[in-house]
């Protein structure tokens, strides 16, 4: 009995004492954040980021892109460019760094042998220069391969909504054919007094030779040739590190730029404010600034603003569904958002991806076929 009463005796004392134990570890704990245990099943679906394949550019493959693809390997930046989504100014860009390049042993010594027309020989015209730095041009098979896959590049692509660059492609080439000898209705399609509708009618035909202006295909006429199709962006999209948008074009160019140091250089400064006359010679002298500051292209038409003069709901969905392959791409990457972005989403099932082998079967790359079982008919298709 004595016992009982003095066990009872001792485990009433030792209760408070307990008490403030499990209240001071309460208090310890509380302050700690509590972090959300992950289970396997959550551990499995965890996003992982693309594996980037390694692709290689075959001989075919580089005189496709032709001049479309330009690069500068000193500077480490690979561009395709795209007609109708600010090219002529990304051509400028790169004369301008292969102008930088001359040698003298002083800057005081350059500037004294360069005349003022050499100094602003990047301002001109960039589409007819014979030393283009095109890949095809400059690089064998072997070398573009590299740059493809080499990560210290910056290889970059500027996007544009394929029904807004298609109306800008008309009034450029179309409606304001004026501008050049012959208008692109009459010297394309045999119509000198083509209108918009009539334009769209003719690329939504089913057309696989190159000869045949109508459809879209790998050959067709670059200013509305899905991008899809351009420097077969359908394989090689995966390896582009800077995906930017046309809409968001200053402050993309911007971005890209600063990313390949070259911003302070040859983007900040030094590009005309002042659009050039009809010949597309931009002044030497006059107010300048950044690169995109103000639209200085002398073939620009506005389309943004006469998008709904153009297009009504019926013909803006036939054009949807032309360049649905396009728009698929863009979709995949969300190539037209604020942010810029990168072709990697696009390398997941990339084999299934590629249509430019059922144009031209030079484009029919074994390295993409999956592994398994073969299909000789449909190759991409097993």
């Amino acid at each position: 009995m004595r016992l009982i009463i003095a066990l009872i005796t001792t485990t009433t004392r030792a209760q408070p004492q307990l008490w403030r134990d499990l209240k001071e570890r309460n208090e310890r704990f509380a302050r700690k954040p509590i972090r959300p245990r992950q289970t396997r099943g959550q551990a499995r679906i965890t996003p992982r980021k693309p594996q980037l394949p390694h692709l290689t550019y075959r001989k075919h493959e580089l005189d496709y892109a032709t001049h479309h693809a330009y690069v500068d390997f000193e500077h480490k930046l690979l561009y395709c460019a795209i007609p109708k989504v600010a090219c002529t100014e990304f051509f400028r860009l790169f004369h301008r760094m292969a102008d930088s390049k001359v040698k003298c042993k002083t800057v005081g010594q350059c500037a004294d042998r360069m005349t003022e027309r050499q100094r602003n020989r990047w301002k001109g015209d960039p589409h007819f220069r014979p030393d283009k730095p095109i890949l095809n041009k400059v690089a064998t098979p072997e070398e573009a391969t590299h740059a493809m896959n080499d990560r210290n590049f910056t290889k970059f692509v500027f996007f544009r909504d394929p029904a807004e660059r298609l109306l800008s492609a008309y009034l450029d080439k179309f409606e304001h054919g004026s501008r050049y000898r012959v208008g692109y209705g009459l010297r394309i399609f045999k119509d000198a007094k083509m209108n918009f509708s009539g334009f769209v009618e003719r690329i939504e035909r089913v057309n696989k030779r190159r000869s045949n202006p109508d459809g879209l295909h790998p050959h067709t006429n670059p200013h509305w040739r899905p991008q899809r199709f351009m420097c077969n962006l359908e394989k090689f999209l995966p390896l582009y590190n800077f995906v930017g948008s046309f809409t968001h074009l200053r402050e993309h160019t911007e971005l890209m730029l600063r990313k390949a140091n070259l911003w302070e250089d040859f983007g900040a400064q030094g590009w005309p404010l002042k659009a050039p006359g009809g010949s597309g010679k931009v002044p030497a002298r006059g107010p300048t600034g950044a690169m995109f500051q103000r639209n200085t292209a002398w073939h620009a038409d506005g389309t943004s603003s006469k998008t709904e003069q153009y297009y009504t709901p019926e013909l803006l969905a036939r054009v949807k569904k032309a360049y649905r392959m396009d728009y698929e791409m863009l979709e995949t990457i969300n190539a037209l958002g604020a942010e810029p972005t990168t072709g990697a989403a696009w390398s997941a099932d990339l084999n299934a991806k590629q249509k430019l082998w059922h144009f031209d079967r030079g484009f029919l790359d074994d390295a993409l076929k999956p592994s398994g079982p073969q299909c000789p008919d449909k190759p991409y298709s097993c």
